[in-house]
């Protein structure tokens, strides 16, 4: 009868040790989880959102000096394949369009490494526009007032090089807003 009381206490010891170390570890793995997590959705936003200086000096000049509804100036770009770029769009409300804009993009032509002109499929077309993030909400802008809006470009890795141009449609109460954009992506 000894003999079991000692293994009993001897196994509820271990048990105990061991659900605390299945808990440790636990913890451990789910705040190394919330961390990256964080860190995740911190990258995201500000890729999503930061602009450069340069872009934005551009866009203010378009908008505010010239007059224009739709700007998206430095709409061309070269892309590393697995990286991402930035472009920026701004949109000025002239009146008559009411407050609420929404932004389309939709991808154009392919050229590949010869210049040559490939025709898009749909199931390519699909994949292509993974390559965007950016506001597709509705955007509220006072009459006489501008808006400037982050296009984030993401070029997977296993992409074909070339260059891929995309059509940017600004709409108002659903009709086009402005001139129509390009932008314009060359994988290297």
């Amino acid at each position: 009868m000894k003999c079991f009381h000692k293994m009993t206490t001897r196994g509820s010891v271990e048990l105990s040790i061991n659900t605390f170390v299945v808990v440790l570890i636990s913890l451990v793995i789910l705040v190394s989880g919330i961390a990256i997590l964080y860190k995740f959705i911190a990258g995201a936003e500000e890729l999503k959102t930061d602009l450069d200086t340069r872009t934005e000096e551009e866009l203010e000049r378009l908008l505010v000096d010239e007059g224009k509804p739709v700007a998206l100036p430095l709409h061309s770009a070269t892309i590393e394949r697995g990286s991402n770029h930035v472009f920026g769009l701004g949109i000025r409300n002239i009146g008559d369009s009411g407050n609420q804009f929404t932004i389309t993009i939709e991808p154009g032509k392919y050229l590949n490494e010869q210049n040559e002109d490939s025709i898009l499929t749909d199931p390519q077309r699909k994949e292509i526009k993974k390559w965007l993030l950016f506001n597709q909400n509705p955007i509220d802008i006072k009459e006489g007032e501008h808006h400037k809006e982050g296009i984030l470009v993401h070029v997977p890795e296993d992409t074909p090089r070339g260059t891929y141009t995309f059509s940017v449609i600004v709409k108002a109460k659903s009709t086009q807003y402005g001139n129509s954009q390009r932008i314009y992506v060359q994988t290297d």
